[in-house]
C-alpha cells in the first residue's frame, strides 16, 4: 500500500515539476507575442495551484521534518543573536551593514556603497554608546531602544546623501519602533 502511494506521490510531483516548466516556456513565449493563446497562463495558473496542493497535501510528512528541521536550525542561529544586549545588536547591523556597503562597492558603484557605509556608521556609534551606557547601568533597556531608533531616524532624515539615494529610510526605524511598541504592548496583556 505504501508502494502505490509513493508512486502515486512521484508521479504528481513529476506532472506538476513539467506543467511549471510548460508554464515558464508559455510565459516566455507570450511576453515576445502577448495577442497569442489568449488567456491560457490563466489556466496553466490555476492548474499548477491545483496541483501544488495535491504535491503539498501528499508530501505533508516529509514536509512536517523538513520544516522542523529549518526551525531548529534557525533556532540555533537566532537564539545567540536575540541574546545579546541592545548595543551589541547595533554593533551587529553595522558590520551587516559594512558586508552589503563592500557588496554594493562590486555591484552598484561607489556613491551607493558610501551611503550604506554611513548608515553603518550611524548604527556604530548608537551602538558604541548604548554599549557605555550598559557598561555603566544595565536597566532601561526598553527606553534605549526607544532613543536608539529615533536617533537613527534623525540621523538618517537629516543626512541629504542617504536620503537622495534612499528618499524614505527614516521611515524605517521608525516603523521598527512602532512594531516594538506593538509587541510590548501585546506582551503585556496578552501573552
Amino acid at each position: 500500500m505504501e508502494d502505490k502511494i509513493s508512486e502515486y506521490r512521484e508521479i504528481v510531483l513529476q506532472t506538476f515539476l513539467m506543467l511549471f516548466i510548460i508554464y515558464v516556456f508559455i510565459l516566455i513565449y507570450k511576453h515576445y507575442n502577448p495577442y497569442a493563446l489568449p488567456g491560457v497562463e490563466k489556466r496553466f495558473l490555476y492548474l499548477l495551484i491545483i496541483l501544488g496542493v495535491i504535491v503539498i497535501i501528499s508530501y505533508i510528512q516529509k514536509l512536517n521534518k523538513l520544516l522542523n528541521f529549518i526551525i531548529n536550525t534557525l533556532n540555533k542561529i537566532f537564539k545567540p543573536i536575540i541574546s545579546l544586549s541592545v548595543g551589541q545588536k547595533f554593533v551587529l547591523l553595522a558590520i551587516i551593514f559594512l558586508i552589503i556597503s563592500a557588496i554594493d562597492l562590486i555591484l552598484r558603484g561607489e556613491h551607493i556603497a558610501n551611503v550604506d557605509a554611513i548608515i553603518a556608521y550611524y548604527f556604530l556609534v548608537i551602538g558604541v554608546l548604548n554599549l557605555l551606557f550598559e557598561y555603566w547601568n544595565e536597566s532601561f533597556q526598553k527606553l534605549r531602544i526607544i532613543v536608539s531608533l529615533i536617533l537613527l531616524s534623525v540621523l538618517i532624515y537629516y543626512t541629504p546623501e542617504v536620503t537622495k539615494i534612499y528618499p524614505k529610510a527614516y521611515y524605517l526605524p521608525i516603523i521598527i519602533l512602532i512594531l516594538f511598541l506593538v509587541y510590548q504592548f501585546l506582551r503585556k496583556f496578552y501573552i
